[in-house]
């Protein structure tokens, strides 16, 4: 189980944020949502989904207009898992806050995020599901 003292995304990602947190004018959205990719590392498409969660929400909380682009990951590696049904997006960031033992802990802003915020995301998280099963159905 990765925490936010480990791996070294993690880490440097957590110092990401308390910089971006303290002194917001001084990165972009771009420079923003690099730095949470790059927090990204590989693994198989169901623990890909809990890390991308951990990751992305703290930086949703904070840049909630971002929300739309940063939730792609996490909903594109579902697709990959064989998720098939929309409707059960919202459920799988909100297991990610709520699981005992998760792959990547959630910060605890991150935590609140996947559960307070998320759960209102769902005609956008719906969307981006049928955009992206879409594009990876046609090989685009």
């Amino acid at each position: 189980m990765a925490d936010w003292s480990q791996p070294s995304q993690l880490v440097a990602l957590a110092e990401f944020y308390e910089r971006a947190r303290a002194n917001p004018e001084s990165v972009s959205d771009a420079v923003f949502v690099e730095s949470i990719t790059k927090a990204f590392w590989p693994t198989n498409c169901w623990s890909f989904v809990e890390a991308a969660f951990a990751i992305i929400a703290p930086g949703c909380a904070m840049r909630p207009h971002l929300a739309r682009q940063l939730i792609q990951h996490p909903i594109e590696a579902m697709i990959a898992g064989g998720l098939e049904d929309p409707e059960e997006v919202i459920a799988q960031g909100v297991a990610c806050a709520t699981k005992e033992k998760p792959y990547v802990e959630p910060t605890a802003e991150g935590k609140q995020w996947l559960l307070q915020e998320w759960p209102k995301l769902r005609q956008m998280a719906t969307t981006v599901f049928q955009e992206k099963w879409n594009a990876l159905s046609s090989g685009a």
